[in-house]
């Protein structure tokens, strides 16, 4: 086997349909680790997010979450290393946001603000945010007007809304913010029988994606980019899948994902997780 670090995706990937991981999955997570393989969570979600579902998976270590902006211990919560946006880009992509008519959600480092959702801008919050606040337990303020100190150690800025508006939103934030941030968007988990299917756009420090995150954790361990295997199935998973000595997307990918891999799995609903490592063990992949 020529890999040492394996970083897995969760919504699409890891997790099934109704968002679990399946004993199959468990199984060979387990039987990774025994291999030598460091296993590591590479999510979009935040801890708390995440931590719902990955309390099922026993002997994580770091995971990286935010989409690269954050490692953090598993167990804990505690986070090792985090890159924010400046905070004069934040206050400026809230001021160019603000007047959207769904509401501007600053995701912020926990542990040194005491939440983690920051709702601003003048817009409503969608059914759906609401839903996933409460679903996931996370902690949320509010301040519609915040000043250039009010944003020290924000992670993200997001927006989610009906998947129609996503797209030109995401045009006029990459034309007026071109190499102050990395931006992105795709669809966002729904709530039970939603309404109309939501998007949400996803704005981050420059160089920030899942790959800078993962390296961060590599350069850590002394594992170069060749000793990297990682299995990913959307937009926000390309950049590692670019990058790793190994890249595997799900067979339920998005385009993008699956022409930046060299091997498809099966997809989520049929452990396509434990059939990559089982590929991996083997010397297949």
């Amino acid at each position: 086997m020529n890999y040492r670090l394996l970083a897995i995706d969760l919504d699409g990937t890891l997790l099934c349909p109704e968002g679990k991981v399946s004993p199959e999955n468990l199984h060979a997570i387990a039987e990774a680790k025994a291999a030598g393989l460091t296993v590591v969570p590479c999510t979009g979600r935040g801890w708390r997010e995440a931590h719902q579902v990955l309390h099922q998976v026993p002997g994580l270590d770091l995971g990286i979450f935010v989409t690269g902006a954050a490692i953090t211990e598993v167990s804990t919560g505690a986070t090792k290393h985090h890159s924010a946006i400046d905070p004069q880009t934040v206050f400026d992509l809230i001021d160019f946001l603000k007047d959207e008519p769904q509401a501007v959600l600053a995701y912020r480092e926990h542990n040194r603000v005491g939440h983690e959702y920051l709702v601003t801008g003048n817009g409503e919050l969608t059914v759906n945010s609401r839903w996933w606040f409460e679903f996931t337990g996370a902690i949320v303020s509010e301040n519609r007007s915040p000043a250039v100190d009010d944003l020290q150690h924000t992670l993200r800025i997001g927006m989610v809304a009906p998947g129609s508006r996503i797209p030109g939103v995401l045009d006029r934030v990459n034309g007026q913010f071109a190499g102050r941030v990395e931006a992105h968007a795709f669809a966002a988990i729904q709530s039970p029988d939603p309404e109309e299917a939501v998007y949400i756009l996803e704005v981050f420090a420059p160089g920030v994606d899942k790959w800078h995150g993962l390296s961060w954790v590599a350069d850590q361990m002394n594992i170069g980019p060749e000793q990297v295997a990682v299995i990913g199935d959307e937009i926000n998973d390309v950049a590692m899948l670019q990058a790793a000595g190994c890249a595997i997307a799900m067979d339920n990918a998005v385009d993008a994902a699956k022409q930046h891999a060299a091997y498809v799995t099966k997809p989520n609903h049929a452990h396509g997780v434990a059939h990559a490592i089982d590929q991996i063990l083997h010397g297949h992949w």
